[in-house]
């Protein structure tokens, strides 16, 4: 499910936080709207606050309608930032394809797995699935 209701990217607001759900035992972090380097910082303070990040995180940034200028740092960042707390791989949920390809770029630097996914049910069983 993604963050924001379906609306114009303009009226998208900026916000990136982390989702726990009980129930599935999953972790998202969700994004939408304009993100920035210190959003990406604010959601990896959840971990560096001493919680362990899951092997396995769903990132969905469906709702991003925009980034920073050197967004490839900043996705750079939130990807090390999640393996150095534990994460070991990230389902990416993007419907821009620019998004999926600098994620691919970016995750090919780090050694963590990045998979990129349109569909949300098919994102979770690869983060279910053995590694």
């Amino acid at each position: 499910m993604a963050l924001m209701e379906a609306r114009h990217y303009t009226q998208t607001p900026s916000a990136m936080r982390v989702a726990c759900d009980i129930v599935d035992a999953s972790v998202r972090v969700l994004g939408g709207g304009f993100v920035t380097r210190d959003m990406v910082g604010a959601t990896l303070d959840h971990w560096r606050d001493g919680e362990t990040a899951p092997s396995g995180v769903l990132v969905d940034l469906r709702d991003v309608a925009g980034y920073e200028q050197g967004f490839a740092a900043i996705a750079a960042d939130l990807l090390v930032g999640i393996q150095r707390c534990g994460g070991r791989r990230v389902a990416l949920l993007a419907s821009s394809a620019v998004l999926r390809s600098a994620a691919s770029v970016v995750a090919s630097r780090t050694g963590i797995q990045v998979r990129c996914f349109h569909d949300e049910r098919a994102a979770k069983r690869w983060l279910d699935s053995p590694t």
